[in-house]
């Protein structure tokens, strides 16, 4: 039988916020993994829940699938579903919303803490970097697809494994953004060094720093969340915890 969502509505400023969860397997009786997924701009968690299946490729974690309010987007110069681009747009209001799941999440299931992770396509991959950013304690680690967060890595000053997959054909994203962005985080993680395989079309830079490596895929595509993306996210997801 077929895994069947919650459909939660939460009070954020009072706002209702939405979101698709599929609870772990086992999350009403031992702690388990959490992990939200960010949709892309003009997207929708039930797209995304269809789309990218994290709930189906990790039965044992406990999946959200949030909902973002309408944004306007600088690059398509056009409104739609999606995140906060900066911190402090919206008054802080997708972090805010985060803040409230994680918070529900841990009230309804049980948690463990050091197994919490995000992911994102596009502008659901800005927002991680985001959250990477502006969140770093809550998370364990990221996978950000299709997106590059230059400015944001600025600022960080908290290092966390990150897995970026990236098209050399995206006409949205460009590839030199995604290189720009990957450079900076082998900075921020302390991961010197060329890198050796981690899977096809992968490479790991080793963390100097502890267990904060950099995991950069490249594909031939553009912007696009490529089949076996799911998998390889949920494989560096169970590779990672906070210590």
């Amino acid at each position: 039988m077929p895994q069947q969502p919650e459909q939660w509505t939460i009070p954020v400023d009072g706002v209702g916020r939405t979101a698709l969860v599929y609870p772990g397997s086992d999350a009403q009786r031992k702690p388990s993994p959490v992990v939200f997924v960010f949709h892309g701009f003009t997207g929708n968690a039930q797209h995304a829940a269809r789309r990218y299946s994290l709930h189906t490729a990790w039965k044992e974690a406990t999946v959200v699938y949030p909902q973002g309010l309408t944004v306007y987007s600088p690059r398509l110069m056009r409104n739609g579903p999606g995140w906060q681009h900066r911190p402090g747009e919206y008054d802080d209001r997708d972090l805010k919303f985060v803040d409230a799941l994680l918070k529900e999440v841990k009230a309804r299931y049980r948690v463990d803490e050091k197994r919490v992770y995000a992911c994102g396509m596009s502008n659901g991959a800005l927002f991680c970097f985001l959250l990477l950013t502006e969140r770093p304690q809550y998370f364990a680690a990221f996978a950000p697809v299709a997106g590059a967060g230059e400015l944001f890595l600025l600022r960080a000053r908290t290092s966390r494994p990150v897995l970026m997959v990236n098209g050399k054909r995206d006409r949205l994203v460009s590839f030199q953004s995604a290189e720009r962005t990957r450079d900076l985080l082998l900075r921020l993680n302390g991961c010197p060094g060329e890198g050796k395989e981690w899977a096809k079309g992968c490479v790991l830079y080793p963390s100097a720093k502890g267990q904060n490596p950099v995991v950069f895929c490249a594909h031939d595509g553009g912007h696009t969340w490529p089949p076996d993306t799911t998998e390889r996210i949920v494989k560096f997801f169970k590779e990672h915890h906070l210590p």
